[in-house]
């Protein structure tokens, strides 16, 4: 198969539902009308089948300071209240799976309206609204006799792909499914201005190459390449046969149980053209903190400003974030350039940001740190060489000095809300994620994604911070260093990755962290690490980390891999979503046999201590796990949700949901508009323990970098972006909360 020369040279039986069935009206009593009051509309739900359960009734207004929607779902009965309306004028409608959208009706609050669902007429208009995943799920990957891969001179398979696992990874989160959802509307269609390639793997290659992200799609297309055309001729091949009417071979279930319990408020902030990543609503130690307040977001690559959201006024702005050297720090623009134009904004650079804001944290004090770019790369300061007076520094320098805009080249910038000022801390360890330890010190542990030499471990005593203004003082890294000697404790003396091993030393790792947690058991610092199949590491900081911390390091085993974020919980277990289409789990205490010795660089140790969850969804053909692409996970420690203590939450990013855990069984938290809901970070917070449900919430960022393919303001299509800037979506923040039951106020 001839590859377009545009990439080469770049480089790169259908079921209507599973819902239950109707009663029909003739068969049973009308229920007894919703009691609402005056901030509440309320009502019933039926169809041509009668009422209909576990559907979404959904009231929208762009009357506030944001795009504002308020999601419930019908009982048992299709009686529905939708509390706590601010005052607006609203449309009101309803969406189900093995609906169509009934017709958006005028409401306001304190009004009873009884809706009429509109059934669907056949299996392809109920297949709009099914999440991604079901439309992804047809996508054709490549048998088990083209791994390993043996190169164009073989079986066509690049050499790279040992396994199919490892193609499975890089085709979901760890390369194409990291940044955007695949299998919503927006991306199983071709755009308008893409149809007139000749073939759909021209129009495909010319596609990836469309906007900011177009740098980072040709290069991992680039990888996908086979002989048989890869990874691109199945997109194409996808979506062809999408085009000529193939439908999903599942459908989803509408929600059961306490899945009927969710309310759900969606808020935009930012706009269309800037992505959103994470967002920080409360310290995660003290969910009280900032109760009532204001959300704060980071824009990563996109821009130079934070976004806030008040949610109790539904106020949105940006505050311009700075950097120290605003004339020499460079701009990610710089590594991602518009050399193809967007279908949605043509060859502008909507990119460029000096910032690369990533998470941020918030502090008991309510300040908020963000990993940040604040200088040049290539200025690393002097206390981070060996001549420095620092410990860290003299056991492992770190005065790597990269040129141009280097994506985990990330300092520390904090905002103080009560003095809407920012303070810089320089770190001589680039940082990516970050969270803070249950101490005295108030210690924030950072990671940094970088494989090989800087691949360590980076902390800030906070305490000390504030009290000095010292960065240097406050801060600290460790090289991640095993005890393969087994002699229980770390020498200073240690043999490196790839070198041959003096078994009567420790060895280093190169394993750089991606997501990072502070156990409240024991006070061990857990990482996960992206190398396939997926590693998590444990650090036990010791007396003096410098000198003392010793890591452990854990190879996901099958049937998981894929690893992304990471979470642990009170009990010290350690929660991760897989691509394999599981959440998986590892509990240290179950481990048997010796964690260090010979050996234990690799991984290999204690199997036993893995669990592994299914997710709910359809499979990729040829597969058995769900085609799903879990970004991150968070643990509810403190049962914010109210779901339990200790409940792991992943982010369903091809299923416009959260999955929790509960009991060993998936609870469904479904978004189902607008459609394209691509979760990033939880936070949760308690704005007041005395008021039940009302007075708490998770708070949950669609982190699409393409916040177009969200579904816009009224669609053309359900599920479609919008055709102009007034109707495009911008990032979404979702507030989760949960009540008593279906019609509780």
């Amino acid at each position: 198969m001839r590859l377009p020369i545009g990439l080469l040279a770049a480089v790169a039986f259908v079921q209507l539902s599973v819902r239950p069935a109707s009663v029909s009206a003739q068969e049973t009593a009308q229920p007894a009308p919703v009691e609402i009051d005056a901030h509440d509309i309320g009502g019933a739900v039926t169809s041509a089948n009668g009422p209909e359960a576990g559907v979404w009734v959904i009231a929208e207004t762009r009357d506030l300071g944001t795009r504002f929607v308020k999601i419930v779902v019908t009982d048992d009965l299709g009686r529905f209240i939708i509390p706590d309306l601010p005052a607006a004028r609203y449309q009101v409608w309803v969406r189900g799976y093995g609906l169509v959208d009934s017709p958006k009706v005028d409401g306001e609050r304190g009004q009873r309206l009884n809706l009429e669902a509109a059934v669907a007429p056949d299996r392809a208009a109920a297949a709009q609204y099914y999440p991604a995943i079901y439309w992804f799920s047809l996508l054709r990957t490549p048998g088990p006799d083209k791994f390993p891969g043996t190169g164009p001179n073989g079986n066509g398979m690049p050499r790279e792909f040992k396994t199919r696992d490892q193609w499975l990874d890089v085709i979901k989160t760890n390369g194409c499914g990291n940044c955007h959802q695949i299998g919503n509307y927006a991306t199983r269609t071709m755009p308008p201005a893409f149809e007139h390639f000749q073939s759909s793997i021209a129009a495909w290659a010319r596609r990836l190459q469309s906007g900011p992200g177009g740098t980072t799609m040709v290069r991992t297309m680039g990888r996908l390449l086979a002989a048989d055309g890869g990874h691109l001729a199945a997109l194409a091949d996808w979506t062809d046969r999408v085009k000529a009417g193939e439908l999903p071979k599942s459908a989803p279930p509408r929600p059961t149980g306490i899945e009927r319990n969710l309310v759900l408020t969606v808020r935009d902030w930012l706009d269309p053209k800037h992505y959103l990543h994470d967002l920080a609503a409360t310290d995660k130690r003290q969910p009280t903190v900032n109760a009532n307040g204001p959300l704060y977001g980071a824009t990563e690559l996109s821009s130079n400003t934070m976004p806030v959201l008040d949610p109790i006024h539904n106020a949105k702005k940006v505050v311009s974030v700075p950097v120290r050297e605003p004339e020499d720090t460079p701009s990610s623009a710089l590594a991602n350039p518009v050399f193809a134009s967007s279908p949605y904004f043509g060859r502008e650079q909507v990119w460029d940001s000096q910032v690369n804001a990533h998470s941020p944290a918030m502090d008991q004090e309510g300040r908020i740190y963000f990993t940040a770019q604040l200088r040049p790369p290539t200025e690393v300061p002097a206390y981070c060489g060996k001549d420095s007076p620092l410990r860290s520094a003299q056991l492992y320098p770190l005065t790597t000095k990269p040129e141009g805009f280097n994506q985990n080249s990330r300092q520390v910038t904090v905002y103080d809300p009560r003095s809407e000022k920012f303070t810089f801390i320089d770190t001589c360890f680039g940082t990516q994620h970050l969270n803070f330890a249950e101490d005295d010190a108030n210690t924030l542990w950072f990671s940094n994604n970088t494989q090989g030499k800087n691949a360590v471990v980076g902390w800030l005593n906070t305490r000390k911070f504030w009290e000095t203004r010292d960065a240097a003082a406050a801060q600290g890294w460790s090289a991640l260093v095993v005890d393969t000697n087994g002699n229980g404790r770390r020498d200073e003396d240690y043999n490196e990755p790839g070198q041959r091993a003096d078994p009567g030393k420790d060895t280093r790792i190169s394993f750089g962290l991606y997501g990072i947690s502070a156990s409240p058991l024991d006070g061990s610092i857990w990482g996960s690490s992206l190398p396939h199949p997926g590693y998590i590491v444990r650090i036990d900081p010791g007396t003096n980390p410098p000198d003392t911390a010793l890591a452990e390091v854990y190879k996901v085993p099958l049937p998981g891999y894929g690893i992304r974020g990471m979470d642990v919980d009170r009990n010290g277990v350690v929660w991760v979503p897989l691509d394999s289409g599981h959440i998986g789990s590892f509990d240290r205490r179950r481990c048997k046999g010796p964690l260090n010795g010979p050996g234990a660089e690799t991984g290999d140790k204690c199997p036993e201590g893995w669990s592994f969850y299914p997710l709910p969804g359809p499979p990729l053909q040829g597969d058995t796990g769900a085609a799903e692409n879990p970004y991150y996970a968070w643990v509810d420690q403190h049962n914010i949700l109210g779901l339990g203590a200790n409940i792991p939450i992943a982010t369903g990013n091809q299923s416009d949901s959260l999955h929790a855990l509960v009991d060993g069984r998936i609870v469904e938290l479904r978004v189902p508009y607008p459609m394209g809901f691509f979760a990033k970070q939880i936070d949760g917070r308690i704005d007041d323990p005395t008021a039940g449900w009302k007075g708490r919430a998770l708070w949950v960022t669609s982190g699409n970098r393409a916040p177009v393919h969200i579904e816009g303001i009224d669609a053309p299509h359900p599920g479609a972006p919008g055709a102009t800037d007034d109707a495009r979506s911008s990032p979404l923040v979702v507030q989760f909360q949960l009540r008593q039951n279906p019609l509780a106020h």
